[in-house]
């Protein structure tokens, strides 16, 4: 077992942005900046045509480049701001309307690398010493970074190389690399080395099985359809059937989605890290993560739907170790607590004991014309969850997802659709369609990757911008079929580890399951606890049901006392206070600063609800003093440099309020 293990240090001397695209780039980049037990930032930009502007129209090009790129910058900028000042920031393949979303720290040394032929003249001088080259063909360069990095030499590409030197190289640990086609295995590799692990690189999904793989399960549990469960069986050993992982302590596996630990039957500590879900982020917040005091803090969600739950046992663990505990039980476990309390309320650990999985929703289909006056029909699903205005009694906010179907008849995301070759303006036009679509609904049973999380009024499909206002927690959502949709959102917006189930789970064993995973949390690795649950219900129907995204090395402690853990958390929020002004006072974007108020008023009612003093009086009354909406008088802001709060709006989740007399 990991029991010993520890999170590599953090090369901060350089950082590096490169387009996601740009393969060969973060290779070579990578080999020349590497140093032995030490983890290079290197992130991972997406490819944008277009720079950022202020208030661009709804669902233009303009308005998509900012939902793709803008919180891109607002989270590297905030890594960047937690490791401290880097000497060296290198830009890679970036394009001018790339650079335009990026704040980049004002003391650090700006390289730019637009191609190959860059990097030697300005990275030689300043990396250390090195044992020569190593060539590689493109086709083998993820073996070439492995190998380079290993042997510390430069990585450079030459079709004409000879075969790679074979490298045996038994450690403790083992990472799988799925191979997919942009620059995220290059992140896996620079990790892998700074942990020095042994590496196996396999084939990436193709994409019908990135789609499929849920598919499987479902009917393999829900039907009894072996088969299915065979071409699971199939995509995952012949990627690994070569390895022999009981020789290793731990595997970490970089995927796209295939559940790795489950055909292994967790034989040896499993966890599983998102190639789609912003890796490079993922990694350095969980390193980082470790070199800071945890909050001592968790939040407890359960509206009671189970007569026999882990929830007061929890409440009490937590009380016993000293953690600042906010627990949302019945009642309070309503949408609107469930939103805030995940987003922005300061907590290492979250735990969610509640319904899961599929839910409920309408079939709906429209005609839309796109700005060549060509007519076009989609056919697509929608999900919606109520909640409550705040101070509007007679008013709800409607949170809606969509998922298209058809395209003109055509499967979404099929072969068929994409040999259609239309425009990405068509793009563009149906999704805009479908969220401003008010046409008839046919109530459908089901809705695929629908996902949500049931709420004691409704249900939440977790759509977030942020979790534990910033503070890289923990998330155990111990609901049935939790380790899919509703995941992706955790795993983007800053989770340091998630744990989910992969199929509908049997609620004694998630109460074993729950109490045998906190039993042994703060005695070693999360990794080394949850391996330990999984154990305890091996005998039982739900064998092997959860999958951990996170890494070997996460670990989470109690606190010293209930009054300092509070304490901490009340720090945080000041601080978050004190970020969303400063994000208020910065925005040129009339729906960016209208958002950021209403969060920003969430907050300080939660500071004088929760910490009411003098001193928090006097605190609000300044922040009121700072900004217009809320008083008439704005004062001067500092000039340090802090990470940012994330404002991001979502394609799929307009929220818009309606009259509560029509709630469905």
């Amino acid at each position: 077992m990991p029991g010993d293990a520890k999170a590599p240090r953090v090369n901060n001397r350089f950082a590096c942005i490169v387009d996601r695209d740009a393969v060969a780039l973060a290779a070579v980049i990578s080999s020349y900046l590497f140093k032995p037990g030490s983890y290079l930032p290197l992130f991972l930009f997406p490819r944008v045509e277009v720079p950022k502007a202020d208030d661009a129209a709804f669902m233009t090009e303009s308005y998509v480049a900012n939902l793709m790129a803008d919180q891109d910058g607002i989270l590297i900028g905030n890594a960047l701001a937690r490791i401290g000042r880097s000497e060296y920031v290198i830009l890679a393949g970036l394009t001018e309307a790339q650079k335009s979303y990026l704040v980049l720290p004002k003391r650090s040394k700006l390289i730019e690398i637009v191609d190959l032929s860059d990097i030697p003249p300005n990275l030689s001088p300043l990396t250390l010493p090195t044992r020569g080259e190593l060539r590689c063909r493109t086709s083998d360069l993820l073996n070439g970074l492995f190998v380079a990095q290993k042997r510390q030499k430069r990585l450079v590409i030459d079709e004409g190389a000879q075969a790679l030197p074979e490298v045996v190289s038994l450690q403790k640990g083992m990472v799988v690399v799925e191979n997919v086609a942009d620059a995220s295995p290059v992140v896996a590799i620079n990790y892998a080395n700074s942990v020095g692990a042994s590496v196996l690189i396999v084939d990436s999904l193709a994409r019908n099985e990135r789609r499929d793989v849920q598919g499987w399960i479902q009917d393999w549990k829900e039907n009894d359809d072996h088969a299915q469960f065979e071409k699971l069986k199939d995509a995952v050993w012949r990627r690994i059937r070569s390895t022999s992982f009981t020789q290793f302590e731990y595997a970490t596996f970089f995927t796209e989605g295939l559940p790795y630990s489950l055909i292994l039957e967790n034989v040896i500590p499993c966890s599983h890290i998102h190639l789609s879900l912003r890796p490079d982020l993922f990694i350095l917040n969980s390193i980082m993560s470790e070199d800071r005091e945890n909050f001592h803090a968790a939040v407890v969600f359960s509206p009671v739907f189970f007569p026999d739950e882990e929830t007061n046992w929890l409440c009490d663990f937590f009380t016993r170790n000293k953690c600042c505990l906010r627990a949302l039980i019945g009642e309070e476990a309503s949408l609107a607590n469930f939103d805030f309390h995940a987003q922005y309320f300061p907590y290492d650990l979250l735990h969610i004991c509640s319904h899961g999985g599929e839910v409920d929703g309408y079939e709906m289909s429209e005609q839309f014309v796109d700005r060549d006056g060509n007519a076009h029909l989609v056919e697509f699903d929608e999900v919606v969850g109520f909640t409550p205005v705040p101070d509007k009694l007679d008013m709800v906010a409607v949170h809606r997802k969509v998922f298209p179907r058809k395209l003109d008849g055509f499967a979404w995301m099929s072969a068929e659709l994409e040999k259609q070759t239309m425009p990405g303006h068509v793009c563009l036009a149906m999704w805009k369609c479908m969220i401003e679509s008010r046409g008839q609904r046919k109530k459908k049973d089901r809705i695929a990757m629908s996902c949500a999380i049931a709420c004691v009024d409704s249900i939440h499909q977790g759509q977030f911008n942020t979790l534990g206002s910033q503070s890289s927690p923990l998330i155990f959502n111990n609901t049935c079929w939790s380790s899919y949709e509703v995941a992706s959102f955790f795993l983007a917006c800053g989770a340091t580890g998630y744990i989910g189930t992969l199929w509908a789970i049997d609620n004694q064993a998630a109460v074993v399951a729950a109490q045998t995973f906190y039993e042994n949390l703060f005695f070693g690795p999360v990794l080394t606890a949850f391996q330990k649950a999984m154990k305890a219900i091996d005998a039982t129907g739900s064998k092997d049901i959860y999958i951990y995204w996170g890494f070997h090395f996460t670990t989470l402690s109690p606190g010293q006392s209930v009054e300092e853990s509070q304490s901490e958390v009340c720090k945080k929020l000041v601080r978050a206070v004190d970020a969303w002004v400063r994000k208020i006072e910065s925005t040129k974007s009339a729906e960016v600063r209208t958002n950021s108020i209403k969060v920003l008023k969430s907050i300080l009612r939660e500071l004088l609800t929760s910490f009411d003093s003098g001193e928090m009086r006097t605190f609000e009354l300044e922040v009121k003093s700072r900004l217009p909406e809320l008083s008439q008088t704005r004062v001067s802001r500092g000039t340090q440099e802090h990470e940012s709060p994330s404002t991001r709006s979502s394609t799929n989740c307009p929220i818009e309020c309606r009259t509560a007399k029509r709630r469905q």
